[in-house]
């Protein structure tokens, strides 16, 4: 009887390993050869002040042929019969999300004072969850999201001769998507469209004074320990080149200042 009881144990301990270590699907990564950037120029009003349209991230998700959510396992292929062949993973709408990235994988928060559809500050956004569905089937939209993307009011990155309005992003706007099942979240790689170059001012001149010296190492560090932006050019930081913002790029900065050459 207690073999028995020991076994029983045995297996529930074994069904429980094997719950655990099952795995969430992994979206896969959107299609960055449709995204579009729609942008306007702030129109100044007769008393003085500026409005603009809004911005528009146009995306695509990872979809297969027909249009539905699929992992990160999903490859198209015909045979000779023109049959698809492959099997992958379709996921399910309710539990898929997306969150928006600039520049330096700057994640963008969605505040409920500028979108009506959230109540409090949001990052992860269930889009099926948010837009109506018609009589048709087909999803519609709200006053900031279409099925394909969502709208930034009042943001635009062609105010140069604006004053007091900063560029919403000044290289690259991206989306990462996410897949979420009891609480475990997994997610697709962060795909970028890009906007324009890089525009680096002066390499290694982080705080923008217009030298590369030692005090530029120490904006750097100290942007690393605190994220204190203050006078801190996060394009010219990137001393290494990597799109990031590490200790790699301290390095890089140091081995400037004492040999005079970045590395090739």
């Amino acid at each position: 009887m207690k073999k028995l009881s020991l076994l029983f144990v045995m297996l529930l301990a074994y069904g429980f390993s094997a719950m655990g270590q099952s795995t969430v699907p992994v979206p896969a990564d959107p299609d960055e050869s449709f995204f579009e950037w729609y942008d306007y120029h702030p129109y100044q009003w007769p008393d003085g002040h500026y409005t603009v349209a809004s911005g528009w991230f146009y995306l695509t998700y990872g979809m297969d042929v027909m249009g539905n959510l699929v992992a990160n396992d999903y490859s198209f292929e015909l045979d000779s019969c023109w049959t698809h062949t492959v099997d992958y993973t379709i996921l399910d709408e309710d539990k898929f999300s997306y969150s928006i990235y600039t520049d330096f994988d700057e994640i963008f928060v969605f505040q409920p004072e500028e979108y009506s559809e959230f109540t409090e500050p949001t990052t992860n956004v269930y889009i099926f969850n948010i837009l109506p569905l018609k009589d048709n089937g087909e999803y519609g939209s709200t006053a900031n999201f279409e099925f394909w993307g969502p709208h930034f009011p009042n943001r635009s990155n062609d105010v140069d001769d604006v004053d007091g309005w900063d560029p919403f992003f000044q290289w690259r706007i991206g989306i990462q998507t996410h897949y979420t099942v009891d609480g475990v979240t997994t997610s697709s790689n962060i795909v970028y469209y890009y906007i324009c170059d890089k525009p680096v001012t002066l390499l290694g001149d982080v705080n923008d004074d217009g030298v590369v010296n030692i005090s530029d190492v120490t904006v750097l560090i100290n942007y690393l320990l605190s994220h204190d932006a203050s006078k801190f050019n996060k394009f010219n930081a990137d001393t290494n080149n990597d799109n990031k913002h590490t200790i790699t790029d301290v390095t890089a900065l140091i081995n400037y200042l004492l040999s005079k050459q970045w590395p090739s």
